[in-house]
This record gives structure tokens, C-alpha cells and sequence, in this order.
């Protein structure tokens, strides 16, 4: 072999692994793209190629078109693969990254000895598309600290990422300074993002990653991949593929434990022993299996991965001096025990006394199988289960304690089938055939009985003690069934790479969350001047302190004699059925796409530009409500169907020379507006949900209650009497919650710029510059508020003037800037260790945080 190809030709090789030009919508495969020409540097047509799969003994057979250009498309992830053209000595790519389009141009002129030339290194980072990205492999995830056994341990290494909170439920990820809500999770091409929006880690699942880590094979994380098969993000897409069986058995088992007894009980400060405290006992174990291996040599293969975690939620507490938990300093024994026996002589309830530690328990199951068909077809199927239920505090604040049957348990199971065909009709035409469907249900049930209401009892000054069952979880329950639809194909024809496909995905909801809907919410509070009572008070029993003048009642006092300074009771209008009000609806995202990657080979310059087009669909509408309508004159009922958007987007990779690539590109995104800004509309109609409320002060023993009349267990009849009398031609002009009927869907221009440099040394620097610019941004607004006056530096001042509290989901008329620099430098060395040092800065601007799952919060918190 001359020694200054070969050279050349593993610099670009390199090079081309490392900064790849395009991949497929959330791709789950890779591909090989190559030129053969002969010495004179001409196309060489009808020139036989064969690419093996050295894992598995597939062989896919192609033929160089006029332009001397051939197409292996739909490979699946990882290698090496054998490349034979012709009658020459084959060519080893080692790994192909997820999404990987691999450039291969081989020239007659080019002779070597060597029986096969390796091409591309299983350690070579890719990016898969043009745009800053970070690509981890199957030995990356092996071989890099993954104490959460979460794919975000791995990828949170880029300095672009980063995880806000590793103690919720593995962690918040920051793509670029974006919340995870505005970011994708895919496995094997199948959405596990939160599409409802209640979760912070940015999972379906609230409690940990929904699938197994020994899974996984690829992951790969891109903020702005400039290819219009991407979609679903506005701040980064991350995308994961699941290993698959090969010809030969292989597998893996693990078993991690940890428990109190392995910590020390003093630290050493200055030389001296200082005790660390009481000691919370806790068990902690992890453990899983995953093996494959073939069914049918060269045919038929499997791969399945089992992972089950008890991990402790460190969530007791207690009064002082207790030493449960976190004590509350300021609730005395004196108080918590007072406390206790009202609620279990006066009202006959057990509160559960002082809450200890919860757990968290997980389990996954992932099952795969790929069928080669023949040498044109190919198909997979694959199973994912989650199983997962995690102990958590209600009201969990320092100034609050709860008892622990106010405490409830968090459930996620979630149900994932996956089929998947892929076909090579020609030389230049392949498609992928694609369907899915995964059910999530959603649970939060409470500790203790579930017919108590919620009391909220005031202590001192500005503290609160909780008992009964949590107002939020007295109706709340989520479902959701999602179908997912995808074809698509690619054509090659001389050195133009056209992708064409369509993506339909129908979302099927079912939201309950009708707080105080079982026993109601009371409020006791103190009396004014309560805390300063005279020490005449103190010995003095609450009927006694309620007959002296010279004494005030403290909440608890309130609490003994049931009289609530506030009580509320929410459920479905004229029925007082709580799954009356729950917001049921569907919705369906259509797409279509079409693209164009041309690849100049004689300036190594792939061009890649197109446009996707994105519309809903929706025949359900929340509840008309006349009353809200009139006042307001707009109405309530808007959706989304007929929304849509243009996404077009331009790339460019520029392979400058051997040691030097470049890469740019301007796209548009949208994505990630999760359906509970939709799904407010429905829940807060002013028709179907009625809440009623008494601030007048409700003695709880002395006036009518409803069923069996126990107080506590009962709500009060005029409020069930209120909420019952309500109908649809009623309805209400406070605290309607609407979708804008000319709202736009959101969305964010990204232009970026990049490089990458490789030094003689094996030193790669990588930098990359990323400007967004956030158009139409969500944000709400209050109908019932107008400016009613100026101040003295003439900012408006506003007050309610229409009802109260109506908040319309619209589009801000401004625009939001931020950017984000990074520069990387990694190395690998010839013993074994892999470097790397990177930093990110990044500026953004926001219009509205929107960070929260209901419409009142999003209005007030920025």
C-alpha cells in the first residue's frame, strides 16, 4: 500500500466517522455512502459491492451507479463491517455510529498490501448530522461512571449538558440552558419523553430512566441537527438504539449493593472525631441480566436485558427531639401528640404518626429480536416494560410536617411494542416501514384512607401541619396510549441522496386531577393575636379559650372544635363525580418531509437542505361554556386541529483538509410543548369542574354533612349542593383556562457553526457556536385583568375587571435570544485512557418559563 494514501485515507476516514452529514428521523440505523472511481479519477459505474455484517453474517449486496455511487442503507449500529468492491481486498469499517451516514471513496489508483484495511475506530466520536452533538457508544456507557445506571450519567459529561438535580429522580438534563420539557427521548426510534410535562428528568416514567442500561448500544445527544427527519425538540433530541443478538452468545450480570453499615459514623476536622449523627438505616440494591445470541445462525437473533432496583427515598421527618428524620424545630412533642389525639378522638381518624423513610422500586424488562429476511428485507421487533412505584412527600417544606398517611406513592408503568421493517428494493432505493405503540398509565395514590380529607393546621406563626389525604391526590390518575406510524426512502441517484418520508402519531389522553374531590380541604388557622395569648391561656382547654374573651384560638384549638377558618370541595358539575371532570381528549401529529444530501467528493462537501411540514388533528374540543363566552366574547372551546408549521433547515460538512472539518447550518425546531398546556383547557372549562369553597368559617359538628355525616370523612352539604345544582348552560366566568384560537405553534431558528481539528499529536479540538432565536413563544395570559392605572413611572397597573383568574394559553410578540460556545478537546492514548476537557457558555434569554403542569403557576412563576 502507498504509504501516503494510507495515511490519507485513515485521516479522512477518521474524519468522516467523526462528522457525519445526515441521519434518518430520530434514526435507529447507520449507513454507508461511497464513491469507487478509477486511476483517472473517474466514476466507475455497475461495480459490484458487498457490505457484511461480521456479527451476524448478513451480507448486503450493491451496484455503483452512473456516478460511480452506492448506498448501504439501514444498518444497524455498532461493527465492524466487512466493505468488499469488486475484486479488490475488503475494507473493515469497525463502528458506525447511530444515524452514521459513513463516507467511503476508494479509487483504482489506490493499491495496498494489507489483506484489510481497518477504516474508523469503535473510540472515533461521531456526530450524526451538521451541528454541535455528542455520540456515545456501547463501550463508552461500559466504561464510564454510571452511578444512577441512567444514560445521563454518560452524555452529562459534555460540557453542554449538565444535570440540575441529581436527587429528582436521576436528574433534571439541561440541554444549552434549556428545561427538559423542550427536550426528546427516544429509544429504538419510539418516544419516552414526558409528553404530558409533570416530570423533571425528562422521562415518561417519574422515577428513573424507563429502560434498562446494559440495553442500550448507542446513544446519541444533538442540539441543533440540521436534517429534516429530526423532530419533537426544541433544545436537544436524545437518542438511543437497543443492542441486538449476533451469531455468537454474549452477556452480562450485575449486582450492586449498599447499605448504612458501610458509612463511618464520625469524620475527622482539625484533627478531631466528629460524630456525624444518628445514622438513617437504609438498603440499597441493584441487579439485572442481559445476553444474546443467535435463534438461526445468520438469520435469526436475540437480545434481552432484566434490571430490578430497591433504592431508599430519604424522606422522614418528625417534631423536635424526635430524631426521625429532619426534625421540624419548631413543632413540639407537646403539639404533634395534641394533634394526633384530636384526629383520632374527635374525628375518628388515624393520621399514621410520624413518616419514615420511603423507597423507590424499579423494574425493566427490554426483549429484541432481528429477523434477515432475505438479502433485500429485514425486520426487528422489540418489547419494553417499566415497572416502577416510589414513596414521596406531599408538603415536604421546612415550615411544614405532615403525617405519613399524608404521604402518598407515585406509580409509572409503561408498555412499549415496536415492529420495524426495512427493505432494499434497488441499487438506489431502500425504505423502512414503521410502527409502535406504547401505553403509559400515571398514579399517585395516597398512604392512608383515601376518604379523609386534607386538614391543614397552623402552628406558631407562619407553619403548617398536614394529615389526611393529600388534596392533589384525592382524584388524580394518568393515561395515555400513544400510536406511532413512519415510511420513509431513500433514493440515490448519481451523487444526490433524496429522503422522503411520513410520520403520523395519534396521542390518546386521559388526565384526573380534581384536587379536594373525596373528604374536601380544611383550613384551620390561628385566630388573630393567637400566638400572643396571655400564660392565663395556656392551661385553658380550646371550649375554654373559645369562651374567654382575653383568649384567642390557635389553629389547633380550631382544629379540636372543627371550625375551619376555610373549606374547599371541588368535583363534577351536577353530579358530584369526579371522573366527570377529567379531561379526555386526542390529538394526531401528522408530518411529511422531503430532502435533498449532495456529496461533492472532489472538495469533500456534503450539502444537505429540505423542509418538513407539520400538522395536527383533532375532533375533540373542551366543553362550551356560554357564560365565560358572553362576557369575554371569545369562546372557550379552541383546539388544536389544523395547527401547523414549516420546518425547513440547510446544512453543511466541509471535510477541509485531512486534518480540518467544518460544519454549518440554519434550521427551524419545534417540539416539546407538553399536552398539560392543552390539557388545562379541558380540566378548567367552567363547566364540567365546579369548585366550591366557604371562607365564612365552617363549624364542622354543627351543620349538615353529606353521606353518613362524619366529619372529616364528609364534605359539608351546601357545598356538595352547590357543585350538584351546576350545569353545562351554567357554567362560570372565574378560572376558565382556554387555547388562544389563533395560537401558533412555537418554535426556534438555530444557526450554528462549528470545526474540529486534529492535531499530530491524536489531540481533537472541537468547537462549536450556537445562536437560537425562540419565535412565538407560549405564554398565558389573564382575560379577567385590564390596566386600570399608571404608576409614577408610567408602568401599567392592572386588576380584575372580568371575572377572575381566566388564563388563556396564547403567543408572546416577542422574540428570545441565547447562544452557547463550547470548545472540547479529547485524546485517546495507545494504553488505554481516554481524555477529555471541555467547557460551555452559554447566554439565553426567556420569555416565560413555562415550567410548571398547571396554567396558574405558569401565569404567576418566572
Amino acid at each position: 500500500m502507498n504509504r501516503s494514501f494510507k495515511a490519507s485515507l485513515i485521516a479522512g476516514a477518521i474524519a468522516a466517522a467523526i462528522n457525519t452529514s445526515s441521519v434518518y428521523a430520530q434514526s435507529t440505523f447507520s449507513s454507508i455512502r461511497g464513491k469507487v472511481s478509477d486511476e483517472q479519477g473517474q466514476a466507475q459505474s455497475n461495480v459490484s459491492v458487498s457490505v457484511e455484517d461480521t456479527r451476524t453474517g448478513v451480507v448486503r449486496s450493491y451496484t455503483t451507479n452512473a456516478s460511480g455511487s452506492f448506498f448501504a442503507s439501514n444498518l444497524p449500529v455498532g461493527g465492524p463491517y466487512k466493505v468488499t468492491v469488486g475484486d479488490r481486498e475488503p475494507v473493515l469499517v469497525e463502528y458506525l455510529g447511530l444515524g452514521d451516514i459513513y463516507k467511503l471513496n476508494l479509487s483504482a489508483a489506490d493499491v495496498y498490501e494489507e489483506e484489510i484495511l481497518v477504516l474508523g475506530t469503535v473510540n472515533a466520536p461521531v456526530d450524526t448530522a451538521s451541528g454541535p452533538a455528542a455520540t456515545f457508544t456501547s463501550t463508552d456507557l461500559r466504561e464510564n461512571l454510571a452511578l444512577n445506571r441512567d444514560i445521563k450519567d454518560v452524555y452529562s459529561l459534555d460540557p453542554r449538558l449538565s444535570i440540575d438535580d441529581p436527587s429528582r429522580g436521576g436528574g433534571s438534563l439541561n440541554c444549552a440552558g434549556k428545561h427538559p420539557r423542550f427536550s426528546s427521548v427516544t429509544l429504538d426510534g419510539v418516544s419516552y419523553n414526558d409528553r404530558f410535562g409533570l416530570n423533571d428528568n425528562g422521562y415518561a416514567t417519574a422515577s428513573g430512566m424507563p429502560f434498562p442500561f446494559d440495553a442500550i448500544e448507542n446513544v446519541a445527544v444533538e442540539l441543533a441537527p440540521m436534517d429534516v427527519s429530526y423532530s419533537g425538540f426544541s433544545a436537544c433530541n436524545i437518542n438511543a438504539v437497543t443492542k441486538s443478538g449476533s451469531n455468537e452468545w454474549h452477556g452480562t450480570a450485575f449486582f450492586e449493593w449498599s447499605s448504612d453499615d458501610l458509612r463511618g459514623d464520625s469524620v475527622f476536622i482539625e484533627g478531631e472525631a466528629v460524630d456525624t449523627g444518628d445514622d438513617q438505616a437504609f438498603d440499597e440494591r441493584k441487579k439485572g441480566i442481559a445476553f444474546g445470541g443467535p435463534i438461526i445462525k445468520d438469520k435469526l437473533f436475540f437480545f434481552a436485558a432484566y434490571e430490578d432496583t430497591t433504592s431508599p427515598r430519604f424522606i422522614a421527618s418528625g417534631h423536635q427531639g424526635s430524631g426521625n428524620g429532619e426534625e421540624r424545630e419548631w413543632l413540639s412533642q407537646a403539639d404533634f401528640q395534641r394533634i394526633q389525639q384530636i384526629a383520632q378522638e374527635v374525628y375518628d381518624y388515624d393520621p399514621g404518626g410520624q413518616p419514615g423513610n420511603g423507597v423507590l422500586e424499579e423494574q425493566k424488562y427490554m426483549l429484541r429480536s432481528d429477523w434477515s429476511i432475505n438479502d433485500q428485507h429485514n425486520a426487528s421487533f422489540i418489547y419494553n416494560y417499566y415497572d416502577g412505584t416510589e414513596d414521596r412527600a406531599s408538603d415536604s417544606d421546612d415550615n411544614e410536617f405532615e403525617f405519613a398517611n399524608h404521604f402518598y406513592v407515585k406509580g409509572s408503568e409503561s408498555i412499549t411494542y415496536t415492529a420495524k421493517l426495512t427493505s432494499q428494493w434497488s441499487d438506489a432505493l431502500s425504505t423502512e416501514l414503521y410502527f409502535s405503540t406504547t401505553e403509559m398509565k400515571d398514579s399517585q395514590v395516597t398512604v392512608g384512607p383515601k376518604d379523609f380529607a386534607e386538614m391543614q393546621i397552623s402552628v406558631g406563626a407562619d407553619n403548617v401541619v398536614y394529615l389526611g389525604a393529600d388534596d392533589s391526590r384525592q382524584a388524580n390518575s394518568l393515561n395515555t396510549q400513544s400510536d406511532y406510524f413512519k415510511v420513509n426512502a431513500q433514493y440515490l441517484w448519481q451523487d444526490h441522496l433524496f429522503t422522503a418520508g411520513f410520520e403520523r402519531e395519534k396521542l390518546e389522553i386521559f388526565n384526573l386531577f380534581v384536587q379536594q374531590s373525596r373528604g374536601g380541604e380544611y383550613r384551620f388557622f390561628n385566630d388573630e393575636n393567637a400566638i400572643n395569648n396571655p400564660s392565663a391561656c395556656d392551661n385553658l382547654s380550646a371550649e375554654q379559650r373559645r369562651d374567654n374573651p382575653d383568649c384567642a384560638l390557635t389553629g389547633i384549638d380550631n382544629f379540636e372544635l372543627g371550625l375551619a377558618s376555610q373549606t374547599y370541595y371541588s368535583s363534577g358539575g351536577g353530579s358530584n363525580i369526579a371522573t366527570d371532570a377529567a379531561a379526555n381528549f386526542s390529538n394526531t401529529l401528522n408530518s411529511l418531509y422531503i430532502q435533498d444530501e449532495f456529496y461533492y467528493a472532489p472538495a469533500s462537501l456534503t450539502l444537505v437542505g429540505g423542509l418538513r411540514y407539520e400538522f395536527f388533528t383533532s375532533d375533540d374540543s373542551p366543553n362550551f361554556n356560554p357564560v365565560f363566552t358572553e362576557a369575554n366574547g371569545v369562546r372557550n372551546d379552541a383546539n388544536i386541529d389544523g395547527l401547523d408549521i414549516l420546518l425547513p433547515r440547510l446544512g453543511a460538512t466541509w471535510e477541509a483538509a485531512d486534518n480540518l472539518v467544518v460544519r454549518g447550518g440554519i434550521g427551524r425546531f419545534s417540539g416539546g410543548n407538553p399536552n398539560v398546556w392543552i390539557s388545562n383547557a379541558w380540566s378548567n372549562d367552567g363547566v364540567t369542574k365546579v369548585d366550591a369553597q366557604d371562607r365564612a368559617g365552617l363549624s364542622l359538628f354543627d351543620i349538615p354533612l353529606g353521606g353518613a355525616g362524619r366529619p372529616g370523612y364528609d364534605v359539608p352539604q351546601q357545598l356538595l349542593d352547590f357543585v350538584g345544582s351546576v350545569t353545562p348552560e351554567d357554567g362560570t366566568n372565574n378560572g376558565v383556562v382556554l387555547l388562544d384560537p389563533n395560537y401558533k405553534q412555537p418554535s426556534e431558528w438555530k444557526y450554528s457553526l462549528g470545526a474540529d481539528y486534529f492535531f499530530d499529536n491524536g489531540i481533537k479540538l472541537q468547537g462549536d457556536l450556537l445562536y437560537s432565536e425562540l419565535k412565538d413563544s407560549a405564554i398565558y395570559v389573564d382575560l379577567s385583568q385590564s390596566v386600570v392605572g399608571r404608576t409614577r413611572t408610567d408602568q401599567p397597573i392592572y386588576d380584575y375587571t372580568n371575572g377572575t383568574d381566566n388564563l388563556m394559553l396564547t403567543n408572546s410578540q416577542r422574540d428570545a435570544d441565547s447562544y452557547t460556545l463550547s470548545l472540547i478537546a479529547s485524546k485517546s492514548f495507545d494504553f488505554g485512557l481516554d481524555a477529555m476537557l471541555g467547557y460551555a457558555y452559554t447566554e439565553g434569554e426567556d420569555i416565560s418559563s413555562m415550567t410548571s403542569a398547571v396554567a396558574g403557576s405558569n401565569f404567576e412563576n418566572n
